[in-house]
């Protein structure tokens, strides 16, 4: 890549913090353009300072390429500038010496040249060409001898789409262009360009004056001379002094404002310092700026220099959202808190808004401002933040749309029918009154009306209170912090100190807001089945009062919440999940285990929580990224940032900032055309933090590659992961609306359609109860293996009329228990109580008195003592009544006549589930018995049509799907006397899955007070799914489900097989590859796959500052947790590939698989070896399933080996240093599956579902525990408050045991 003049070998850089700059206006190569043809000479003359004139792009640069359009299309061949090695690094300042047009004669004597540049240049540059001349290659590529092959590295794509570049121009002087007599200030505005497409680019202007001399010429044609004079004196008459606007551009993919404020700005005080040389610093800023990088989200700032000033990129905070680089408290200042709310909630129901200021800055920066607040609803129309004078008639479209304008113009903003005005000078909103027949303001694909769309609904009051607290903190005024602070001559530093305090201010807001957003629309999580991709749009209306829903059905109509509703149905996990997660009221919680139908007649209310705190320090030792100097030779600078990103790699002490690292690094591999290098860095920067992986970078290079090269480097070792990183985009699988109604399918339904159908309508999600109720739909005398439609819409309407005669009974909320359900609700009938009906609910039996409503208790189920059925006669009928008996000896006789039979059976299946949930300790039973009590009546009413299929068999379908009736009839509920003191609670974490999965490995963590984290219990199942439980009411909290292609690729082997807690912050899970869960949100993005075959086990030494990994292949890892580097080289067991499992015990690893325990040393050398031999094995060989390592109680006392034999009920005990068995522990059970060690004494489950608890100094086991109706798989001591047992797949439950409440053999507590 050497050779040719310098810079002929420009690669560029795919994060560049700039991609183009721009020169806008008018010099002597231009001449002056009037805006209104027919004025020249004389006219012209007489209003110069009157008149506007045609702007011109005057020349582009980008890192490639520098193109002067005027007098004619010309490359800068000397573009970048060569710089001398000083040693303060100047760069040459002669304009002469690099040929720039500055260099232009200035004097009358050289009007033949002026006249010829005159007659060759065109009037305006077309987009076409500025696009065509930017992509040109060097000519100096064509004198190498090997062809040039276009590649991303040095491929120049063009930023501006050509819609843009049509009217860059005009957005550069929105005003138009004028010419002072006086020299006006500098100013800045920003643009925000969008393409058809709707991808945004940035840009900075920067507009300044220089000073002209405009010379009237023999033929009355003015020419323009720049005046380098330094004076004002007098001229000739001829001749006029005046100043002409300059505007440089520049543009980024990147919203770095305020940045590129401050380095043009830096540039424009250099070139008025010495005004011949401004393409001289148009070239150094433009090449600087252009081959600088942005930093990837995250902790790592980068820091660049140019003469002597430094300036800070600051990264983003979050993947999924663009840099803030604003000010984001000025609207707080500008506009009242109310109006804030108004505004915020115009753009949410997406009004046509205008935004006006008598400021162009402040249009950018405010409207920009409110698109953050807004996050993670996205603006999707029509979106110019500034309008330029003439583009004012787009102000009448049809649609949607966000605009900015002038303040001069809101006479004609005004004018215009159904806009929302919001007057930035003012602080204030106003809605322009809708002119007659005037359809603009109607969105395409729309029914609202006027009225509707002119209304501004009120966002909801409590979510709105707590959002008032942020708009108190963020008005901030510098002034009055900086009156205690002294005055600062350090330009450097006083600029670093406003942009921490700017920083600080920016994250309490974007905190807020987040915060606001996460509080409006916390409750579209518990209306949305992820798993059928559908959102129950009526169940989250009927959810909301009166004052509120007005705001949500507006709301659900937009884009953006139809595009966010998509994201929570995808399960996406972004900023706002994480918050949500985060800030979950516990009340919430009881929504994601299993449910029944809300069947209160008053509405769920969603809670808003309060929890974002000011942290103003947390930035100053942010690490910060200095780049090299950027010489003359573009790949000595690639090359030495390649080495101080390979030395900060090394460095680094956090995996965040390592991962800022590895990015930067992989660019600039990119940019050398290191190809294969670029994606190893890639690779490794998806298993750290998969979400700043630029996916499509990856994407593009592999396009790039032949396929024979591509599928050679997936096959090196540690490329296999490129497979992955490279799969297509998840297709579109969502044809319908996501919010629509659910309807009965108008087919016939086999299994899974069924199943996808009951579960949608939310009738039930349990696979178990759905097989049940599909059997029950089909009797046994009909030989099909469908249901046939009648029979389903039948059942579906009996169900839905059920649902709705529960909300109407009319029960006020005060006479229904907290989270009561009512499930059923007889006829009117006569009872012991007077005239009314009885309810059935989840928790008792309700008499609701006619007409007036009152509800009075009858009985609680767990008070139920005999249901009779009974005949009474009445006016010489006979009347079928139901008499219920309680434990205090009370009755109640309802004469419920026809529907006596069906009633009962309904009573006593939720009964039956009381029964079993109080026996059991099973706090799902209650809700499922609640969900079979719907579904049997459902069943029965429609058995009543003759057109159902089960409709001469309607009883014994019924009873068939009373599971809990047929359970506790065949005693099954009944649980041992010792095991039944130790058993607190049971929870089935298979609810709701298609098939039940083992439960592999169990974790409990601690809550976090401060930062509002409940103690958790984690389970990891055998589909690689992790769930996780909120330990103080064991009721699911999330789902973590691993969808790495490595997992899915093993099939039905994949699994989780440990949980382990390294640290505070984090649970590793192993696996195919190691995931890293964040604790606090139960999301991970970082992932080990170092290991090539299944991880087994992992222990957390040291405090959590390292941890050891091992694989089945016998490959032991030593990870340093912050860094999540390897802290040693491997170990390799040589001719082991059954490693089970590990320990670390007195700075030793001690590693079990199938016949021995090892003990090694640190760096892997074998110490010792046990043999594992049982005296009278049933099975050969005998082989180990687990094994513990248990501390000696005194100093005489040796620690102890346990280990268990995986097909004998046979455990088998070493001293710590022993070579053979001390004691033998015989068992009666089939293997022992895994041991958990409680203080002394030793939880031993086994292949028969029976836990053993086993003295650990008498080696004999005291009590036997009925755990499970398979293997018990995993145990957890949860710090000794509780022992936690997950069972084989026919199982699949997960047991709390309480351990202070065993028993020794004489009967008396065991105290802890």
């Amino acid at each position: 890549m050497a050779g040719g003049p310098a810079g002929s070998d420009i690669l560029c850089l795919q994060n560049s913090f700039a991609d183009l700059m721009l020169v806008v206006g008018l010099d002597e190569n231009t001449g002056l353009i009037p805006e209104l043809s027919g004025i020249e000479g004389e006219g012209m003359m007489k209003n110069l300072f009157y008149g506007k004139f045609e702007p011109q792009v005057l020349c582009a640069v980008s890192a490639n390429n520098m193109m002067h359009f005027f007098p004619h299309p010309r490359q800068d061949f000397e573009y970048p500038l060569q710089q001398l090695e000083t040693k303060q690094n100047l760069f040459l300042k002669s304009a002469s010496a690099y040929n720039t047009l500055d260099c232009i004669p200035k004097s009358k004597f050289n009007r033949a040249t002026h006249q010829s540049r005159l007659s060759i240049r065109s009037t305006s540059v077309t987009p076409g060409a500025i696009s065509r001349h930017m992509s040109m290659r060097r000519p100096y590529a064509s004198l190498k001898k090997t062809t040039y092959v276009q590649n991303l590295a040095s491929s120049q794509q063009f930023p501006v789409p050509d819609e843009v570049i049509k009217s860059i121009q005009y957005f550069c002087f929105p005003d138009d262009l004028q010419i002072t007599e006086q020299k006006a200030d500098t100013s800045v505005h920003f643009l925000v360009l969008t393409d058809i497409h709707g991808n945004k680019t940035y840009a900075t202007c920067i507009t300044f004056y220089r000073p002209y001399i405009i010379e009237k010429e023999y033929d009355g044609s003015l020419i323009p001379h720049l005046d380098l004079s330094g004076d004002n004196s007098a001229v000739a008459p001829d001749r006029i002094r005046c100043y002409i606007p300059v505007c440089c551009t520049l543009i980024s993919k990147y919203a770095y404002f305020e940045t590129m404020k401050e380095s043009l700005s830096y540039m424009v005080h250099l070139i008025e310092t010495e005004s011949e040389d401004m393409y001289t610093y148009i070239k150094l800023f433009a090449h600087r700026l252009t081959m600088t990088p942005t930093p990837p989200p995250g902790r790592v700032a980068i820091e660049f220099c140019i003469h002597d000033m430094s300036f800070t990129i600051s990264p983003s905070q979050e993947a999924e959202k663009q840099v803030i680089d604003i000010p984001l408290y000025l609207p707080f200042l500008i506009f009242p808190p109310d109006e804030i709310l108004r505004i915020l909630s115009a753009i949410m129901v997406e009004n046509r808004i205008v935004f006006i200021a008598s400021n162009y800055a402040l249009l950018t920066v405010i409207m920009e401002s409110f698109l953050n607040f807004i996050l993670p609803f996205e603006w999707k129309y029509t979106y110019v933040p500034i309008l330029s004078s003439k583009s004012l008639e787009l102000l009448e479209a049809p649609g949607t749309f966000m605009m900015g304008c002038h303040s001069k113009y809101k006479e004609e903003v005004n004018q215009v029918g159904g806009l929302v005005v919001v007057d930035i000078d003012e602080g204030s909103l106003s809605i322009n009154p809708e002119i007659a027949d005037d359809s603009r303001s109607v969105r395409s694909g729309d029914s609202d009306s006027i009225e509707d769309l002119l209304d501004i609904p009120e966002i909801p009051e409590e979510a709105a209170k707590l959002f008032l607290n942020v708009c108190r903190k963020a008005r901030f005024q510098f002034d009055l912090v900086d009156t205690k602070r002294p005055s600062h001559f350090n330009l450097n530093a006083e600029r670093s100190y406003r942009r921490r305090k700017i920083q600080a201010l920016n994250d309490l807001i974007v905190s807020g807001c987040l915060e606001l957003m996460v509080n409006l629309f916390r409750s579209v999580v518990t209306e949305t089945r992820v798993e059928y991709k559908r959102f129950n749009k009526q169940a989250f209306l009927d959810s909301k009062s009166g004052s509120e829903k007005s705001f949500y059905e507006k709301v659900m109509k937009t884009s953006m919440f139809k595009k966010f509703l998509k994201d929570r149905i995808n399960d996406k996990t972004d900023y706002w999940v994480k918050l949500e997660v985060k800030t979950r009221p516990q009340a919430k919680s009881t929504e994601s285990g299993p449910s029944v139908p809300n069947r209160r007649p008053q509405l769920r209310k969603q809670s808003s929580v309060a929890v974002i705190a000011l942290n103003t320090g947390q930035f100053h030792n942010s690490p910060v990224f200095r780049m090299p100097d950027l010489g003359d030779k573009v790949i000595v600078y690639l090359k030495e940032t390649i080495r101080l990103l390979s030395v900060a790699v090394q460095k680094s002490q956090h995996f965040q900032e390592r991962a800022s690292y590895i990015y930067l690094l992989g660019m600039f591999y990119l940019a050398c055309n290191k190809l294969t290098l670029a994606l190893e860095n890639f690779i490794s920067l998806a298993s750290i933090d998969v979400q700043i992986l630029p996916k499509l970078v990856v994407t593009k290079i592999c396009q790039q590659m032949k396929e024979s090269e591509l599928q050679d480097l997936i096959s090196r070792p540690g490329f296999q992961a490129l497979s992955d990183l490279m799969g297509a985009p998840v297709s579109e699988s969502i044809h319908r609306k996501l919010e629509e109604s659910v309807n009965i399918p108008e087919k016939d339904l086999y299994y899974d359609e069924f199943v996808e159908c009951v579960s949608v309508m939310e009738m039930t999600s349990d696979t178990d109860t759905i097989g049940r109720l599909f059997r029950a739909l089909i009797p046994s005398q009909i030989h099909q293996n469908f249901i046939d439609q009648e029979t389903f819409a039948a059942f579906t309407h009996c169900w839905k009329e059920n649902n709705k005669q529960c909300l109407n009974l009319g029960i006020s909320d005060k006479d229904l228990l907290e989270s009561e359900c009512v499930l059923r609700v007889s006829s009117l009938c006569k009872t012991d109580y007077g005239t009314g009906r009885v309810a059935l609910t989840d928790r008792r039996l309700c008499f609701v008195k006619d007409i007036s409503s009152e509800m009075r208790e009858i009985t609680r189920l767990s008070k139920i003592v005999e249901l009779e059925k009974k005949t009474m006669f009445s006016f010489l009928k006979q009347v079928k009544v139901l008499r219920i008996k309680n434990t205090g000896g009370s009755r109640f006789t309802a004469w419920l006549k026809e529907e006596r039979d069906d009633f009962c059976l309904l009573i006593e299946e939720m009964w039956a589930g009381k029964v079993v949930s109080d026996s059991t300790k099973d706090i799902h039973a209650i809700q499922k018995a609640a969900q079979n009590v719907l579904l049997v009546d459902a069943l029965l009413q429609s058995g009543l049509d003759e057109e159902t299929a089960h409709h001469g068999n309607r009883e014994e379908a019924a009873r068939q799907l009373c599971y809990y009736r047929k359970y506790r009839e065949e005693g099954h509920h009944n649980v041992p006397a010792e095991t039944k003191e130790v058993l607190q609670n049971r929870i089935d974490p298979n609810y709701g899955e298609r098939e039940r999965k083992t439960v592999h490995a169990l974790l409990y963590t601690p809550g976090v007070p401060e930062h509002s984290v409940s103690p958790r219990l984690w389970v990891g199942l055998g589909d690689g799914k992790i769930k996780v439980y909120n330990a103080s009411h064991w009721l699911l909290e999330s789902e973590f489900v691993q969808t790495k292609q490595s997992v899915i690729l093993s099939g039905s082997k994949k699994y989780i097989t440990c949980l382990v807690a390294v640290d505070k912050k984090h649970v590793w899970a192993g696996s195919y590859g190691i995931f890293i869960i964040d604790i606090e949100t139960i999301r991970s993005n970082k992932t080990l796959m170092d290991h090539q075959e299944i991880v087994v086990d992992i222990v957390s030494i040291d405090d959590g500052r390292y941890a050891f990994t091992a694989s089945i292949n016998g490959i032991i890892m030593k990870w340093d947790v912050q860094k999540l580097t390897q802290a040693q080289p491997p170990i390799h067991l040589e001719n082991v590939r059954d490693l089970r499992s590990i320990k670390y015990h007195q700075e030793h690893i001690w590693c079990g698989t199938w016949q021995k325990i090892l003990k090694l040393s640190g760096s892997g050398q074998i110490l010792q070896e046990l043999q594992f031999t049982v005296s009278e094995p049933k099975f050969q060989p005998a082989e180990m399933d687990c094994f513990i390592i248990l501390k000696a109680e005194g100093e005489n006392t040796k620690d102890k080996i346990w280990a268990g034999c995986r097909r004998e009920g046979e455990i088998l005990v070493w001293d710590i240093d022993g070579t053979e068995p001390s004691h033998r522990i015989q068992l009666d059970c089939r293997g022992i599956s895994d041991m958990v060690v409680q203080e002394r004494r030793i939880w031993a489950g086994s292949k028969d579902g029976r836990i053993y608890i086993i003295n650990s100094d008498s080696k004999k086991a005291f009590r036997t525990l009925l755990a499970h109706d398979d293997a018990v798989r995993s145990l957890c001591n949860a710090e000794n408050r509780y022992i936690l047992s997950g069972s084989g797949s026919s199982d699949g439950k997960i047991a709390i045991w309480t351990p202070n409440d065993t028993r020794t053999e004489s009967g008396t507590y065991i105290g802890i």
